[in-house]
């Protein structure tokens, strides 16, 4: 209910006063292109990179377009992308013993088709292709898992994930097209694709609506299909909700739980949806041919462009927009029309915003931690053949803060306890695999000081600095070396100096400074 308040002529009413607004404070330099880093690569920066924005800030802006062309960048784009779109699941409703394929395969299997469609859409973003292609590609990505158990084209002599066709006839969508989306939203006799509209409507157009509110009188008549095309209030979002979902049938199931009817296009279904829902396709009013066209009516409704903004900068925000955004936002959306949907210079104007360059902590995603700590120490964390941090079968993806795509859906933003403790692990074993790989070795990579120094030698407090600013992007105080110094001194007068820098990296790993960004 709105409500209107009419005033007696003659009768003032005060304004309240505006809540003062506290400037965004931002990050140094440093901090920031480690943030920038992290967020596009999942790597640390480089020393000398550290170094030239710490002499010159300006620096920067000449360094950070270089980062979306990093080998990595597709896979955290992939990551960032799996926190919102939700494809990225433990397991789907078959598996791999449905194709024949080992159970070692199962973390593999789970990660091609939930990704498929998100490696769309980081190849579009890497290859700066027009945004819109996300949903009106004629072709998928695919690895030579999902080439083997789908009706994929992979090119002949191809490794990983390369741009391929599926070859049943299914119409170009890009995005929605492909077979990783509708298995994760799935449908059934009752819903009739009507949950699949609105998982559309919510990452590509930025407009939930479950989120709506719903309020019907109780009916005699108990058949939902009667209610949804006769009530008033039904009908305020079936009118828009029904048509959608009738183009979408070509990927209605006969049979669930069965992999030839999961993984195949049906086009002998696609007029399905006007029989079983009472009307015919669309798209928000606009007559359509169904699934065929329905990507060309998405990419030019003026809801997607301001979802593409919005939707980059709440992942890179690392929070939700809010209605205090909404020139920002505004200011992102029309530079992004004026680049021609150049996806590139979105996240580059994203990254430059007063909202992204603010010095406020934000813990690092599970997938940042594998990324980052495979790059500096060449850990492999796997738990049966399964990526410890990217799987909650047997993994820690949750416990670490992650989302899994179906129960938790939004990462964690503070630290909790389940946190601290897949972080204190992470960091044990990355002290003793960086201390094996570097101590008294030629050639070390960070850990370049020989055993036998010791606190108080020129050699042991510079690698303890060097340390710490290629860790943290920032310097450190006198007071932090010694008492660092003075946690080595104990563990080596018990435990030999090995041991001593396995702790001294271990508490450096788990620093705040080192798990934020």
């Amino acid at each position: 209910m709105i409500l209107f308040l009419a005033c007696a002529p003659g009768v003032t009413v005060d304004s309240a006063p505006e809540a003062e607004v506290s400037p965004l404070v931002p990050l140094d330099a440093p901090r920031l292109l480690r943030r920038v880093s992290l967020d596009l690569r999942g790597t640390l920066p480089s020393v000398a990179e550290l170094d030239a924005v710490e002499a010159d800030p300006s620096a920067l802006e000449s360094i950070v377009p270089g980062y979306l062309e990093s080998a990595t960048t597709e896979d955290r784009l992939v990551s960032l992308l799996a926190e919102r779109w939700h494809t990225v699941l433990d397991a789907y409703e078959v598996g791999t013993g449905d194709y024949g394929l080992p159970m070692e395969e199962n973390d593999n299997f789970a990660h091609a088709v939930g990704e498929e469609p998100l490696r769309l859409v980081a190849r579009v973003v890497t290859d700066d292709l027009p945004y819109s292609t996300i949903v009106t590609a004629d072709y998928t990505m695919a690895n030579e898992l999902l080439a083997g158990i789908w009706p994929i084209d992979y090119p002949e002599g191809s490794e990983g994930w390369v741009a391929s066709r599926y070859t049943d006839g299914r119409p170009a969508a890009g995005v929605l097209s492909t077979n990783g989306f509708y298995w994760r939203y799935v449908t059934n006799t009752s819903n009739k694709n009507r949950g699949r509209v609105a998982a559309i409507s919510r990452l590509l157009l930025c407009a939930d609506v479950l989120s709506r509110p719903v309020v019907f009188e109780r009916s005699d008549d108990p058949d939902p299909e009667t209610a949804v095309r006769t009530e008033p209030t039904c009908l305020a979002c079936h009118a828009a909700l029904d048509p959608v979902a009738a183009g979408l049938f070509g990927f209605w199931w006969t049979i669930q739980y069965n992999p030839y009817e999961m993984q195949v296009y049906h086009p002998e279904r696609e007029r399905l949806g006007t029989e079983l829902l009472g009307t015919e396709p669309g798209w928000y009013g606009i007559p359509t041919s169904g699934l065929v066209d329905m990507g060309w009516y998405i990419a030019r409704d003026p809801r997607f462009a301001r979802c593409a903004a919005e939707s980059w900068a709440s992942s890179l925000w690392r929070r939700p927009v809010t209605i205090d955004d909404y020139a920002t936002v505004e200011t992102l959306r029309a530079n992004y029309v004026a680049s021609e949907e150049s996806p590139r210079s979105l996240l580059l104007d994203v990254l430059a915003t007063a909202e992204y360059r603010a010095d406020d902590a934000r813990l690092l995603s599970p997938n940042q931690q594998r990324l980052l700590l495979e790059d500096l120490v060449g850990l492999d964390w796997t738990e049966t053949q399964a990526r410890g941090l990217e799987n909650d079968l047997t993994g820690y993806r949750v416990l670490a803060g992650g989302v899994d795509g179906y129960s938790v859906t939004r990462p964690q933003a503070e630290p909790g306890l389940t946190w601290m403790l897949v972080n204190q692990r992470v960091a044990q074993m990355a002290a003793c695999t960086l201390v094996a790989r570097d101590l008294d070795q030629p050639g070390a990579e960070s850990l370049t000081v020989p055993s036998t120094a010791a606190p108080g030698d020129d050699a042991f407090d510079a690698q303890l600095r060097a340390l710490y600013w290629q860790l943290y992007a920032e310097r450190p105080g006198d007071d932090w070396v010694v008492d660092t110094g003075a946690l080595w001194t104990a563990v080596a007068a018990e435990e030999g100096a090995a041991e001593a820098w396995m702790a001294v990296i271990e508490a450096m790993l788990r620093d705040p400074l080192m798990v934020t960004e």
